[in-house]
């Protein structure tokens, strides 16, 4: 990413907005009230939920989580040092470091050996923090697909965020860093609040974004990004052999002469994973996907007798070039139809909404010729609500919303409706990558095109 693309970015991002937030009235499902040093109303607002998403068990538990993290009692904060967006880290403190001990320090996080909970985002530079909020639940209407973090509104006494800025500035001044050059953005913020609605409050004394879930011990998904150029990252995605098989015209059986689940469980999960991940990013207008992809190890288990799929965290870990497994996890799995599978999960979501539409840009959604069943029947019920008041007004009150960013989704749906019905109606559209129907047993589904 070229600094030139960061600073350009960050006026685009942050001055293109004459919308003023009025934190009283955020309301949500739930709304959280902090207390600052100066005695500044801080909130955390949990967005209501869209009825009949798939929402997770824990989704819940890490709204919770989020908004009982405190910036200036339970939890440290720094700014974060990496990558190329700013962000304010929460930390955990420990035994070696209190609060007060994290909030005094350089801020070199792996030092220190505390637990990033979660990370708080604006609109600057790539950011945005629409794209943020609104990852989260078009997730798990689509079905939980990208297993996106969790994702709240959250405010912050400017003066408090102003210092941690001025911090980075400091932290930076003699690097050539690209976030050297994203802190150096968010200063301009804060010495002209008035000109950054999409960042500061009406009152200009709080800065707002999204406070997201830090997901924690994954591994970056090589294989599906691959290697290589920035500027033909997305060119070189559609080059790999993940993507490809999405592509291709064989069916699963076809590619791996079986229908076994334990043999084709991880190819399986990967293909829905990739064209899940194809639709969502098109959807929400993603521009810097591709090396923001990451994956967990898990143990999939198939029980022919309920028809479900037991799912079962791993702790298997890369230790150089060879992937140890703890042997009780084997034994455990001895004798079950069961599988250690890598779960692709999108835990960077900020370059979203009011960016490049990278996958239309390559035409992705055109090329992909396998797709889960499940997560198109819920598109296409998705895409028939979006010309609905009610999903209009969900998007711009909980998701902060504008109307022309409703305009960019409700455009993207339009056209990825367009493509898959289309080429499913051509017979182009191979149904074959929901797991549940390789368990032994299971009742071959019917599709139908136009739901």
């Amino acid at each position: 990413m070229s600094k030139k693309w960061i600073s350009v970015l960050c006026v685009t991002a942050c001055a293109s907005s004459s919308f003023a937030l009025n934190l009283s009235e955020l309301q949500g499902e739930r709304r959280v009230e902090f207390r600052s040093p100066q005695g500044l109303a801080e909130v955390c607002v949990v967005p209501k939920k869209w009825p009949g998403a798939s929402y997770r068990a824990d989704d819940v538990e890490k709204e919770n989580d989020l908004c009982s993290y405190d910036f200036h009692t339970n939890m440290g904060i720094c700014p974060k040092y990496t990558s190329t967006n700013p962000a304010i880290l929460l930390l955990k403190p420990n035994a070696s470091y209190s609060k007060a001990a994290i909030d005094a320090s350089n801020c070199d996080v792996k030092k220190m050996n505390v637990k990033t909970e979660a990370k708080f985002k604006q609109s600057v530079t790539c950011s945005y923090t629409p794209a943020i909020l609104a990852y989260y639940p078009v997730s798990r209407i689509l079905g939980n697909v990208g297993r996106v973090p969790v994702a709240v509104i959250r405010s912050m006494d400017r003066d408090v965020h102003s210092r941690q800025t001025d911090k980075a500035i400091a932290h930076f001044q003699n690097s050539a860093d690209d976030i050297k050059y994203s802190w150096n953005a968010m200063g301009k913020v804060h010495k002209n609040p008035a000109n950054y609605p999409t960042v500061i409050d009406g009152t200009l004394s709080q800065i707002y974004g999204a406070l997201s879930d830090n997901i924690k011990n994954e591994e970056q998904y090589v294989e599906v990004s691959g290697k290589g150029s920035y500027d033909t990252r997305y060119e070189r995605f559609l080059q790999q052999p993940p993507f490809l098989k999405v592509s291709g015209s064989q069916t699963v059986e076809q590619m791996l002469g079986t229908k076994d689940f334990a043999a084709v469980a991880q190819t399986v999960t990967q293909m829905k994973d990739v064209s899940d991940l194809v639709l969502l990013d098109t959807l929400m207008n993603q521009q810097d996907r591709i090396g923001n992809i990451h994956y967990k190890f898990y143990w999939y288990a198939a029980h022919p007798s309920t028809q479900k799929i037991e799912r079962m965290k791993s702790e298997a870990k890369w230790v150089g070039n060879q992937l140890q497994v703890p042997q009780a996890e084997r034994d455990l799995m001895t004798g079950k139809q069961a599988a250690l599978i890598k779960e692709m999960v999108l835990k960077d979501n900020d370059c979203g909404i009011v960016k490049t539409n990278m996958m239309r840009r390559v035409s992705a959604l055109e090329k992909v010729r396998h797709m889960s069943y499940n997560t198109y029947r819920r598109f296409m019920a998705f895409e028939r609500t979006l010309k609905d008041a009610y999903t209009k007004d969900y998007f711009m009150k909980e998701m902060l919303f504008t109307s022309s960013d409703y305009g960019v989704l409700v455009g993207n749906a339009t056209k990825a409706k367009q493509i898959l019905l289309s080429k499913c109606q051509a017979g182009e559209l191979i149904f074959d990558v929901d797991l549940e129907t390789y368990i032994p047993g299971a009742t071959k589904p019917s599709y139908r095109c136009d739901l």
